[in-house]
């Protein structure tokens, strides 16, 4: 087995690049999409006022297609 993994890892004392981060983040998408495809997000919470109040009438940022990570 191939222990080299393909996305960044967090080191315990450090931090990552901002394009590493959006590497992994990808990655962890492109798994999501093979296993639950479809919405990730919630269709409602409990903080829905709070939420649309900040977002003009949304429950959050609009999702970035992951072609564009």
């Amino acid at each position: 087995m191939n222990s080299k993994s393909k996305i960044p890892s967090i080191p315990i004392e450090g931090s990552i690049s901002y394009e590493d981060w959006l590497k992994g983040r990808r990655f962890r998408r492109e798994l999501c999409e093979r296993v639950a495809p479809g919405t990730i997000r919630r269709t409602s919470s409990s903080k829905d006022k709070r939420l649309r109040q900040l977002f003009n009438g949304e429950r959050g940022l609009p999702f970035t297609p992951t072609e564009k990570l």
